[in-house]
């Protein structure tokens, strides 16, 4: 295989799919950037198992077609290091060599036989959707997902796809994230599913700046196409629990706030909040919002804001954290927290958003004496 290829395209290529080389594996062929020549194209593939990428550079000077499974830290490394100009790419009998100038760089090249298979999209087929309502879609619900490896399928985003419409979930049992965007997209039949979340941040990584996406709903994954860049992830085996049971009914007690007043406000009282339970204890009444919190070494801050609501009286405890969460994915100016009472979790919904239903919860704090 030989190559002549500029270094800002080897460069935007090798970002797009470095990402998922893995760390630590016991396939070491995993470690490798695959990249196929053929006719004027380049195309570099890598993959962790969950998650594949595959991207193509056309117009370029191939005078040998070949594969090379090339591993992968040092060779990114080394291109971004270089300075723009053309770069030479060879690889021979398990050696291959950059030249770029008078720079270069060898590394022993895996065997490309090795390199796992990857699906191949059709070019015309797909769904095809706008790449900012996926992005947003997940960067609404992809905070809430959980950490915990015992449940595993709340370690996805569940999409609840239907004809005119979808729906993306994300819980962690303490608070929960739903958005839905009515979409009209060609889907003949409703369907649930759970795709794995790192594989969907991937997406989002990449998606980001592009106007359509081409969807392909598979049964064991999920598939991108975005310009020149294709995306694999795996579909998680549920089932998914039935979060709707969990949404309050009667939260009738209605506070609208600035969100930027409010997430100040909470990060300056968090500073003296417990470590371990990470406690604020919110306490709203007409026209304002009192936020307290108190460290176990006696430290206590305080703040007030002001607030419409025209409810009784209450008190309610939050892990700061998880309140910030929300505020910090919530992008309008003001928002709606409905409340009942102290052990009942509050919903959280924007003013003024006309880009799709959102709506999040929290599950409140059991409020610790003073």
């Amino acid at each position: 295989m030989k190559i002549t290829i500029p270094q800002s395209d080897l460069q935007k290529a090798l970002q797009v799919v470095a990402s998922v080389v893995p760390g630590k594996t016991t396939l070491p062929v995993l470690t490798c950037v695959l990249m196929e020549a053929e006719g004027d194209s380049l195309t570099l593939s890598a993959t962790n198992l969950d998650i594949s990428v595959t991207t193509r550079i056309d117009g370029l000077q191939i005078q040998e077609s070949g594969r090379a499974a090339v591993p992968a830290g040092k060779f990114v490394s080394f291109v971004r290091s270089l300075s723009a100009g053309e770069v030479v790419m060879t690889e021979k009998k398990g050696k291959f060599d950059v030249k770029s100038g008078k720079a270069s760089f060898s590394e022993s090249s895996m065997n490309a036989d090795e390199f796992p298979s990857l699906p191949v999209l059709g070019e015309g087929n797909g769904l095809e959707v706008s790449s900012n309502v996926l992005v947003r879609m997940i960067k609404t619900t992809a905070y809430a997902v959980s950490k915990d490896e015992t449940r595993p399928a709340l370690m996805g985003l569940l999409w609840e796809i239907k004809p005119t419409s979808l729906g993306m979930v994300a819980t962690d049992a303490h608070r929960l994230a739903r958005i839905e965007r009515k979409i009209d997209w060609g889907v003949t039949e409703i369907r649930n599913l759970i795709a794995d979340t790192q594989g969907l941040l991937q997406y989002v990584r990449l998606a980001e700046g592009e106007e359509k996406t081409k969807l392909h709903l598979g049964d064991n994954q999920l598939s991108f196409r975005i310009g020149a860049t294709v995306l694999h992830t795996r579909i998680l085996e549920g089932p998914f629990p039935d979060y709707t049971a969990v949404i309050p009914k009667a939260n009738e007690l209605k506070m609208t706030v600035d969100r930027e007043a409010i997430a100040s406000a909470v990060r300056r009282v968090s500073i003296t909040a417990d470590r371990i339970t990470s406690q604020i204890r919110l306490g709203v009444e007409s026209g304002r919002l009192e936020m307290t919190a108190t460290g176990t070494d006696g430290s206590r801050a305080e703040d007030e804001i002001p607030v419409a609501y025209d409810g009784e009286a209450m008190e309610i405890g939050f892990n700061y954290n998880y309140l910030l969460d929300v505020l910090k994915n919530l992008t309008t100016d003001e928002i709606v927290m409905s409340l009942k009472d102290s052990q009942s979790a509050a919903l959280l919904s924007p003013v003024g958003d006309d880009t799709g239903d959102v709506l999040c919860l929290l599950m409140p704090l059991r409020l610790t004496s003073e």
